[in-house]
């Protein structure tokens, strides 16, 4: 199949971030903790969270315009850096003075994490102002909630738009009522839909739930290696099986799929095809070390 998505344009909000790689190897445990002694070798940052999204659309050929923030410091300005040397629209990035970019800093010893430091703020941000003012003639828009505040005042607002696909870290999802597609994985379904989920059945009745209360057409539920299960409106159900990896390294897994899923159903209108498309892209991401993109030249049906 011919994937091509350079006609599709997506509006990408949420919450952007960094994620810096401290590369290095150990032979020794410190002999102050229990820790390895890294010695270092390398450092890189890439963008992670809707920055990862971001990416993984570009590498696709996608057209993405993002909407966000990032703090008025050093890594914000790399950030920047990065998505406009890729050719990304950060023009409605807003640059927020005394907010510290969020920044995963993760520590690897012989091709392993070891630790990962976390900088971050809850910002208290709206959106309405941009909305209001911009017409979103948009063929997805995609909400990348890591629930750092962008998207914690708009989101009724948003969720108007058209073909909303969402990727979800709140509790409740109310907060996204009448979204087309929601992403969530295991855990976020659980903590959503209060049914414990024990197996496929118990699965599927919990996304009929929420479908029924918040009015999705889709949900699109992250299984991790056992793959992903659609479930949507007037009974819905297919399961889709991952390809099994070696040793998966899942950070931001879940970006490729909301990134590649919405690409994909922004041109097919297809939800089946869609799914099958990221979940094959992200069997392909968890294989790469680290926050990754995928290419349409990676993927075959």
């Amino acid at each position: 199949m011919n994937l091509d998505f350079s006609d599709i344009k997506i509006l990408l909000v949420g919450d952007f971030m960094v994620d810096n790689y401290i590369m290095g190897t150990s032979n020794r445990m410190s002999p102050e903790a229990p820790v390895p002694v890294v010695n270092h070798q390398n450092s890189y940052s890439i963008p992670g969270g809707a920055g990862n999204v971001a990416m993984n659309i570009n590498a696709m050929g996608g057209n993405v315009t993002c909407l966000g923030v990032v703090g008025d410091d050093i890594w914000g300005k790399k950030l920047l850096n990065i998505l406009k040397n890729k050719g990304i629209n950060i023009d409605d990035i807003n640059i927020v003075q005394d907010y510290p970019t969020t920044l995963k800093q993760r520590i690897y010893s012989n091709g392993k994490q070891v630790a990962r430091i976390d900088t971050e703020e809850i910002i208290d941000y709206n959106l309405d102002d941009w909305i209001e003012n911009n017409n979103c003639i948009y063929d997805a828009v995609i909400l990348s909630d890591y629930n750092k505040g962008v998207l914690n005042n708009s989101l009724s607002a948003l969720t108007l738009l058209n073909n909303v696909i969402v990727d979800p870290k709140k509790d409740n999802f109310h907060h996204y009522i009448g979204a087309k597609i929601i992403t969530p994985n295991l855990n976020e379904l659980k903590r959503a839909s209060k049914i414990d989920i024990i197996d496929d059945k118990s699965l599927v009745l919990a996304c009929k739930d929420l479908i029924k209360k918040y009015d999705f057409t889709y949900i699109v539920a992250k299984k991790g290696s056992e793959g992903i299960t659609i479930v949507g409106k007037d009974g819905y159900v297919e399961d889709i099986m991952s390809n099994k990896a070696e040793k998966p390294d899942v950070t931001g897994a879940g970006d490729t799929v909301i990134a590649t899923l919405s690409l994909a159903y922004a041109k097919t209108r297809d939800i089946s095809l869609s799914a099958k498309i990221a979940n094959t892209a992200a069997g392909i991401a968890v294989t790469k070390t680290g926050t990754a993109t995928v290419s349409v030249n990676e993927i075959e049906l």
